[in-house]
């Protein structure tokens, strides 16, 4: 299994392999669309696999296809929403030997969307661990895992992947060369939002919101940063459109410092530096985290926009 970007860890893993001391319970943490559920594959192809992982054999194959029995992705398997009774229903399977081999590898993705209650419940399973079993937990926040949970599993943060590698893989999957390109800049290498436009997701929809949200600022339009940031369809879209234009603020803050714009909108990241100074920049960048982090006591979207628009433009 090819893992882009991810040679030093790769690396590390494959060490602790060798030697036969992978830990029971692993944890990866990194940002979304880092690649941390492809990791967790070839973290159960070690597990599994009796040639290390070797990418040729039928466990292999099966795992990368996750077509394979006694590797179990517990988020799927509870119709992708942790609730309370089709956790306890998948979890009871941990009983039950390994179909193919001596292992059982459970996946547990997004664990810091799970509840107390689910992660309470795995407490003595990850602590005493039956002899086939093994457990793999992913997420973003780590802040949001009990440290019950933490002081029992062994974290790897998983690093994010860069604009080359992204172009790589989209290029090894059939992608345009010239598309891969613009995609993998625009995205910052993040190849699950990449292959989320191309399959046909809203990602370039909301990139496009945020660009001109981010025109508006530059033209220090009020109307149309408010309208711009209210015509999302509910709270999750708002919430990347806000990420995305945070981004751009960041650029124009960088580019405000004397450095340059890493992510897509760098023409509107340079009006913005243009227009405004560096201290009117941060407040624009903590209000975009306040919007994003606090939801501003559970406002509607339109209010939220108008919020925000009133405290970047000093209202």
């Amino acid at each position: 299994m090819k893992l882009y970007g991810k040679d030093g860890l790769k690396a590390r893993l494959d060490g602790i392999a060798a030697k036969g001391r992978l830990p029971h319970a692993i944890l990866l943490s990194g940002h979304e669309g880092c690649g941390k559920k492809s990791l967790a594959r070839y973290i159960a192809q070690l597990f599994l696999c009796e040639n290390n992982a070797c990418g040729q054999c039928a466990t292999c194959h099966n795992i990368e296809r996750d077509g394979h029995p006694d590797v179990i992705f517990v988020k799927s398997q509870c119709d992708g929403k942790y609730s309370m009774d089709k956790f306890r229903t998948v979890m009871r399977g941990t009983v039950i030997k390994p179909n193919n081999g001596d292992l059982k590898v459970y996946v547990f993705e997004e664990a810091d969307t799970m509840l107390p209650q689910h992660l309470n419940a795995l407490l003595k399973l990850i602590e005493e661990p039956p002899e086939h079993l093994r457990f793999i937990f992913t997420c973003e926040n780590t802040s949001l895992i009990p440290e019950t949970v933490l002081s029992r599993v062994t974290e790897f943060e998983v690093p994010d992947t860069g604009v080359q590698d992204c172009i790589q893989c989209l290029a090894d999957g059939g992608v345009d060369h010239k598309q891969a390109n613009e995609l993998s800049e625009m995205f910052a290498g993040n190849i699950a939002k990449c292959r989320a436009v191309l399959d046909g997701g809203n990602e370039l929809k909301l990139i496009e919101t945020a660009q001109k949200a981010a025109a508006a600022i530059g033209r220090r339009d009020k109307f149309g940063v408010a309208a711009a940031l209210a015509e999302q369809s509910g709270r999750a879209e708002s919430a990347q459109v806000m990420e995305y234009l945070s981004r751009i603020i960041r650029d124009a803050l960088a580019i405000k410092c004397g450095g340059e714009a890493e992510f897509f909108g760098r023409k509107e990241s340079k009006k913005i530096a243009e227009s405004f100074s560096e201290s009117e920049i941060l407040t624009m960048l903590d209000t975009s985290f306040e919007v994003t982090e606090n939801e501003i006591y559970n406002l509607n979207l339109s209010l939220t926009a108008a919020y925000f628009t009133s405290k970047i433009f000093g209202g």
